[in-house]
């Protein structure tokens, strides 16, 4: 099927298909319009033509596959940089952008089709060749302290909004690294293997520095979001790192209950008073604290329920798999109410479709992230992102 749209406008929106060859066209050229419709239909796949705009609308909403990205980049209305980033990294995205036409400064992680037929651009869909067992070698200590060096990581914000109203909560920053031959990785790829290297505490410096900075910047500022920033349990145990903290947040002009630091579960918590001890000095500043991805499997959990955290996570398998194993909504169930009873503020991670989302409200979760929000999205397209989420009607 293929769809044409008033790119002024907004078009209707695309049905949610499994992924498969959908492409979703940025041009304001008939002679690429119509190589596209050609390679289209010779290769059955479906055409989205609209604007800059919408594309980074439809882009943010993972409900909505497209395989590839087709953009002629004076056509790009200013937001050729966030068009980038939301298709970098084919495991995240799995969406792939090819530039229509040549040119000479052609932006990192992207491809081009050089002339406007339907041949070539049938050419440029084809799947590229396999690349197995590329991302299976692990990085070495100088890639990891290159990247933390240079400009490879990067911030990206996945939006948390409030089960009860819709209204957006906060963003949480996450980190990707931007690597010149292995692509654009996902936090689970090297995270760990900077752990391991000790490389986390300049690891969390660098992404809160800039997400604070984001935050208070021209793109954030003006909405006034809460950030959420993950701290490994042995940087939240620094006291030197809480101190960089505070000093970089005091440069962004926030007040410190914006901030909520998320202990992620990278380390086993030993020393649960030192852990006490840190959790109290930072609610006595004012910040907010909360435990990321409570699952069964995590260790000592009514232990840690009963320090004085403002928060926990749901684990996105818990989240997804409630519906269908009883043994998991159980769990969550009773977390909950454990929660409530502490006064804690439940957010649900992983939530991915309106069943999902309502089956948290019954639950008495408070805030919900995932894909039916929003993935990921860098700094520029949030406020794209917040028009479109408002001007949704509710899951009725």
């Amino acid at each position: 099927m293929t769809e044409d749209a008033d790119m002024s406008e907004p078009g209707p929106p695309l049905p949610r298909t499994p992924h498969g060859c959908n492409l979703l066209l940025v041009s304001d050229s008939p002679r690429w319009a119509e190589a596209v419709q050609v390679a289209a239909a010779a290769l059955g796949c479906g055409v989205y033509h609209c604007g800059a705009r919408d594309a980074v609308i439809r882009l943010s909403d993972s409900s909505l596959r497209f395989s590839h990205l087709l953009l002629q980049p004076t056509s790009a209305g200013g937001l050729l940089d966030e068009l980038v980033q939301l298709t970098a990294g084919a495991r995240e995205s799995g969406t792939r952008m090819l530039l229509l036409g040549r040119t000479r400064q052609r932006p990192p992680r992207t491809g081009m089709i050089a002339s406007a037929s339907g041949q070539t651009v049938r050419q440029a869909l084809l799947p590229p060749a396999s690349k197995r067992g590329q991302d299976e070698n692990p990085m070495h200590l100088a890639e990891l302290r290159e990247a933390l060096a240079g400009a490879m990581i990067e911030t990206r914000y996945q939006p948390i909004v409030r089960l009860a109203d819709r209204e957006p909560a906060g963003l949480e920053a996450l980190a990707r690294l931007n690597h010149p031959t292995r692509g654009t990785l996902p936090p689970d790829t090297f995270v760990a293997a900077m752990e391991d290297a000790g490389l986390a505490a300049p690891l969390t410096d660098l992404v809160a520095g800039r997400a604070l900075a984001d935050a208070a910047g021209p793109m954030l500022g003006t909405h006034a979001f809460d950030i959420s920033l993950n701290f490994p349990l042995d940087v939240l145990l620094m006291p030197e790192a809480l101190l960089r903290l505070d000093g970089q947040r005091q440069m962004a002009g926030l007040a410190p209950g914006r901030v909520q630091i998320e202990l992620t579960e990278s380390r086993v918590v030993e020393d649960l008073a030192r852990l006490r001890s840190a959790l109290e000095r930072l609610r006595t500043d004012g910040y907010r604290v909360s435990i990321d991805d409570v699952g069964p499997t995590m260790n000592r959990v009514s232990e840690l329920l009963e320090l004085p955290f403002s928060g926990l996570k749901l684990d996105k398998d818990v989240v997804q798999k409630a519906g269908t194993v009883p043994a998991l909504h159980d769990y969550a169930q009773r977390l909950v109410e454990t929660a409530k009873a502490r006064n804690l503020c439940v957010v649900a991670e992983g939530v991915e479709d309106i069943a999902t989302w309502r089956r948290m409200q019954a639950l008495g979760v408070d805030l919900a992230q995932g894909f039916l929000v929003a993935r990921p999205l860098p700094a520029a397209a949030v406020p794209i992102w917040l028009e479109a989420w408002r001007s949704q009607p509710a899951f009725g």
